[in-house]
C-alpha cells in the first residue's frame, strides 16, 4: 500500500528568499540539440500511439463486422 504523502513545507525567512531568488534566476540547462533530439523522440513516441490507435480502431470494426476508415 502506498504511504500518503507529506505535506509541502512553506519556507520563511531566509529560507524563502533564497529559494525564491533561485527561482527567479533558474536558467533552462537544455541545449538546442538535446531538444531536438528529445522533440524527435516525442513525434515518434505520438505517431506510435496513432498507429496503435488506427490498428484499436481497426480491429474493432472488424469484429462488427464494418469497414474501417
Amino acid at each position: 500500500m502506498a504511504r500518503p504523502i507529506r505535506e509541502t513545507p512553506i519556507l520563511f525567512g531566509e529560507d524563502g528568499k533564497r529559494f525564491e531568488e533561485k527561482m527567479s534566476n533558474a536558467k533552462c540547462t537544455v541545449t538546442p540539440e538535446q531538444y531536438a533530439v528529445m522533440y524527435s523522440h516525442y513525434k515518434s513516441v505520438l505517431a506510435s500511439l496513432e498507429r496503435g490507435e488506427t490498428a484499436r480502431k481497426n480491429r474493432l470494426a472488424q469484429k462488427s463486422g464494418e469497414t474501417a476508415n
